[in-house]
């Protein structure tokens, strides 16, 4: 019992330790881009604002992921392996530099592994909820990019008109600084459940504990992972000036915060992408690199769907061959 109870907390912990990695990006690949912050400075930023927003507000998307998608006991092996397959697929994602999503991702493997015990049986999966959080999925994007749109096409309304550059550069430069904290306190309270929610299911009294240890893996996986993912969501979409980086955080930490409060399990990445993209639009469609975009929509694509499959049939061939031994 010990020993399956260690697999499963270091599953989870390598599932928490590669949102942070992937996901950190999100957080403070505005701020570092823009210049403000070094990369360690925003990184020790995320570390303390994750570990406050999973203990405070982590627990409505864990009970989702954990208890709402699949209407019963998974079995251990069935844990461990949505586990493994969520941060298999993250883990990938992050060396080739692509913020993905690791809410797909884990809601995914959930998913397929619930296919390879229950079949496609509506009273074991709860397919209403999964149509919840798909709509979530399409939303989330596409608010944050609205909502940045606005937010910076105001700033820049009232920079052109203002004599004061310096102050309002120093003002522009705490709010950014504020809002990427915002923004982890987000990811905290929005992705602690992805590591967590399957670990849930099997120890449901244990909701405190475990937020506080997904938070530690949050942590540990981004201050450990010098990542290109921060070049990608700071840099490589649009370039960013201060009130964008703004504007891109504040969005993106909104629509996280919002959905997180609804025990819906969405994106920061897609939120920050999507808000990234709004700031260049308001530029014009030629300031943003819709290469680098329409490749890490693939992404976004590609990953529930593999994670689904891949944890299916993991479930599947090991489950016989246990069954025959």
């Amino acid at each position: 019992m010990i020993l399956v109870t260690t697999i499963l907390l270091v599953a989870g912990f390598y599932v928490g330790w590669n949102i942070g990695a992937n996901d950190a990006a999100s957080c403070i690949g505005t701020s570092v881009g823009s210049g403000i912050l070094n990369y360690k400075r925003a990184i020790l930023l995320v570390a303390i604002c994750v570990v406050l927003g999973a203990v405070l507000q982590g627990h409505q998307v864990m009970k989702t992921i954990g208890k709402g998608i699949i209407q019963a006991r998974l079995p251990d092996l069935a844990i461990f392996i949505a586990m493994l397959s969520a941060g298999t697929f993250v883990t990938l994602a992050t060396f080739f530099k692509i913020p993905v999503s690791t809410s797909e991702s884990i809601i995914g493997s959930v998913l397929g592994v619930g296919i390879g015990i229950f079949g496609f049986q509506a009273e074991y999966i709860k397919f209403t909820v999964l149509k919840k959080i798909l709509l979530a999925w399409i939303l989330n994007p596409v608010l944050t990019g609205g909502l940045s749109f606005i937010i910076y096409a105001i700033l820049i309304y009232f920079l052109r008109r203002t004599e004061r550059i310096t102050l309002w550069n120093r003002t522009i430069s705490i709010v950014v600084i504020l809002s990427a904290c915002y923004v982890a306190y987000s990811l905290g309270a929005n992705t602690v459940g992805n590591a967590m929610g399957p670990l849930l299911n099997k120890y449901p009294d244990k909701g405190l504990w475990l937020a506080l240890f997904g938070a530690a893996a949050l942590a540990v996986g981004a201050i450990s992972f010098r990542g290109g993912v921060v070049d990608t969501v700071g840099k490589n979409i649009t370039p960013l000036d201060l009130p964008g980086a703004f504007a891109a955080q504040f969005a993106a930490a909104f629509g996280v915060h919002l959905f997180s409060m609804l025990g819906i399990p969405v994106s920061t990445s897609q939120a920050i992408v999507g808000a990234v993209a709004g700031v260049g639009l308001v530029k014009g469609i030629r300031a943003v690199n819709v290469r680098q975009m329409i490749r890490i929509a693939v992404g976004w694509v590609l990953t529930p769907t593999c994670a689904a499959g891949f944890s299916y049939l993991l479930y599947r061939f090991l489950s016989s061959i246990l069954i025959n031994v």
